[in-house]
């Protein structure tokens, strides 16, 4: 299914106060089998994870591996799946023709960062996307940056993107996480409230600001998957 502004716009002011269930059930309504779940098995993607268990075991889900994911987000990856019993789970990698092109010796992202992200997550997203209408992200307005002015529902180049958790406020992670006894991170505890790659990744330096320890140091704050190109 293909929506227009129009009808991204009135979605949004249908489900601008709507729990997240509720607008995941909708999305799942209205794509079917054309929409997908982008998790970065992160210290948030519990949440979603668990929804889509209570719906539907078999909804894909895959991870963006860009070969630099610390070893423990692939523990927990491993955990949640078996936890709550997902059947439909894939895990896309970059183009080994990229790496070998931009990226022969790993070491890309000490000299272009957004380059390693557009051969590492940006382009993998991207093929993978060529049969699905629409795909879900954990992206929430608190979060800041980029995300304040988020909706439930937009469109970016060319697919719908739902963010469920848009409006999510922060106290109510804490509160998702222990009202349903949902493991966190093993990161999380030591400090890393958002975890991407471990390049790229440091510990938060403002609790109020989860993203406040990624690409420290710099002007970036997006790994590309969201920005819009068209």
């Amino acid at each position: 299914m293909n929506l227009d502004q129009k009808e991204v716009e009135s979605l949004n002011r249908q489900f601008h106060k709507s729990s997240p269930l509720e607008i995941m059930k909708k999305s799942l309504n209205l794509f079917k089998n054309k929409i997908v779940y982008v998790s970065s098995f992160g210290t948030e993607s519990a949440m979603i994870l668990h929804m889509i268990s209570e719906i539907d075991k078999n909804f894909p889900i895959i991870l963006l591996n860009t070969n630099f994911l610390f070893s423990k987000t692939i523990d927990y990856k491993n955990e949640l799946i078996n936890i709550f019993k997902l059947n439909n789970f894939l895990e896309i990698f970059p183009d080994n023709a990229d790496l070998k092109k931009y990226d022969p010796k790993d070491n890309l992202w000490k000299r272009n960062v957004e380059k390693c992200c557009e051969i590492r997550k940006v382009q993998p997203l991207k093929k993978f996307l060529e049969n699905y209408d629409a795909w879900i992200s954990g992206r929430k307005a608190y979060q800041g940056g980029e995300r304040i002015d988020i909706n439930p529902f937009e469109i970016n180049n060319g697919k719908i993107v739902v963010n469920p958790l848009a409006n999510f406020e922060q106290k109510l992670v804490s509160e998702y996480f222990l009202n349903h006894n949902l493991p966190r991170h093993p990161l999380f505890n030591e400090g890393y409230l958002s975890v991407g790659c471990t390049h790229c990744t440091h510990k938060s330096s403002n609790k109020n600001n989860p993203r406040s320890g990624r690409w420290v140091n710099q002007i970036k704050t997006e790994c590309g998957i969201h920005y819009k190109n068209n």
